[in-house]
């Protein structure tokens, strides 16, 4: 069942009841007016009943903080290099994740092998190279926050020039 809803809520005429919703969407900055937009019409209309009072407000679109190289949005499975999107495949993604969510860590090849591919501890493979390689190369300039610790693994560096949105 995708959705689930709470009993109704009964209020007297006497009493007043305030309830906040909120919604929060990922697009680019370009749309972030449109979508807006739209999400506030969605929203009137759902709540058309007379004597109801709609108050909308809508926050300016967050812009990449200065400093900040990439911002990684898990929910959405999105990743913003300086404030431009970058288009990234599954493993790549749960590589870059996986990375940004400990940084500083030393990853040993045969654990990125077994948590992100479930293939058993000690399997040595080169795709795990792969993967890395085409992420630095989508990554551009942010691609040096990606560190080979050699004959053992990967880190991140630079966790503050990282945001993760959660």
């Amino acid at each position: 069942m995708p959705y689930q809803f709470s009993a109704p809520l009964t209020v007297s005429s006497s009493q007043a009841a305030e309830v906040t919703v909120v919604v929060r969407v990922s697009t680019n900055n370009d749309q972030a007016p449109l979508v807006a937009a739209r999400v506030v019409d969605a929203v009137r209309t759902a709540v058309d009943v007379p004597g109801t009072t709609l108050t909308v407000s809508v926050p300016a679109p967050r812009a990449a903080e200065p400093g900040t190289d990439l911002r990684i949005q898990p929910a959405a499975r999105r990743v913003w290099q300086r404030g431009d999107a970058v288009e990234l495949t599954r493993m790549e993604f749960d590589l870059l994740l996986h990375l940004a969510r400990r940084p500083g860590h030393v990853h040993l090849r045969t654990v990125l092998l077994s948590e992100l591919w479930g293939l058993p501890v000690g399997v040595e493979t080169r795709t795990l190279d792969v993967h890395v390689r085409r992420l630095r190369r989508k990554l551009g300039p942010a691609a040096e926050l990606i560190t080979t610790v050699r004959g053992v693994g990967y880190r991140m560096d630079g966790a503050e020039r990282v945001i993760i949105e959660e």
